[in-house]
């Protein structure tokens, strides 16, 4: 019980760092780079992640040269990766032991 209480508090902590670092990103590319935020279509938050991994929206990112939104992408794609990374390890541990429990 304890285990698991530790599995999914570490998994909506990862959870919250990367949703912060995901809001500190889009309010820094509309603060700081309003000219890319123009040409992304001015998003709505709902809308603001499918524009930011559409194919025209990542090459608009990839081109902004202000070093404070790259640092904050950068953040961003660490702990996206982290979480996702962090899901699939207790996914394929808990497979594994059911499998070998059961």
């Amino acid at each position: 019980m304890i285990v698991s209480f530790i599995l999914v508090f570490v998994w909506v902590l990862l959870m919250w760092r990367s949703m912060v670092c995901e809001y500190r990103y889009y309010a820094a590319v509309k603060l700081l780079e309003p000219q890319v935020w123009q040409k992304l279509g001015s998003p709505s938050w709902i809308k603001a992640p499918m524009v930011f991994v559409s194919p025209r929206g990542a090459q608009l990112l990839d081109a902004i040269s202000h070093e404070a939104v790259r640092g904050l992408a950068g953040e961003h794609r660490r702990s996206g990766r982290v979480f996702l990374v962090y899901t699939i390890v207790v996914l394929a541990g808990s497979i594994a032991y059911f499998k070998v429990a059961g």
